[in-house]
């Protein structure tokens, strides 16, 4: 299996992914924010995109999260603390994301 990054859909239906993108002469890589659009991957742009990728991180630490409480909680004979709803993303979401799936 090969992960190409987080698929997130936003409150519309519409689909966006969070993938990294490598810069060979910049010798570094980067977050890229992708919105699929007829079916093509489209890297956001413009002032959107900063905005777009700080929510699909958002997206991506409540993901954490939630994996977090799914292993907390398969160990049925202890008693374990659940950890928080992630404070640092959800507040400052414009539009809200859900986490569908990883590609």
């Amino acid at each position: 299996m090969h992960v190409r990054g987080l698929l997130v859909e936003d409150h519309n239906g519409q689909d966006f992914l969070l993938s990294t993108e490598s810069r060979v002469r910049m010798r570094r890589h980067q977050l890229v924010a992708l919105q699929r659009i007829n079916g093509q991957w489209k890297q956001v742009k413009g002032p959107e995109e900063l905005a777009c990728r700080e929510l699909l991180i958002g997206a991506f630490v409540d993901f954490l999260v939630d994996i977090c409480r799914v292993l907390n909680s398969s160990d049925s004979d202890r008693i374990v603390a659940i950890a928080p709803m992630s404070g640092r993303s959800r507040p400052r979401r414009a539009i809200p994301l859900k986490t569908q799936r990883a590609l």
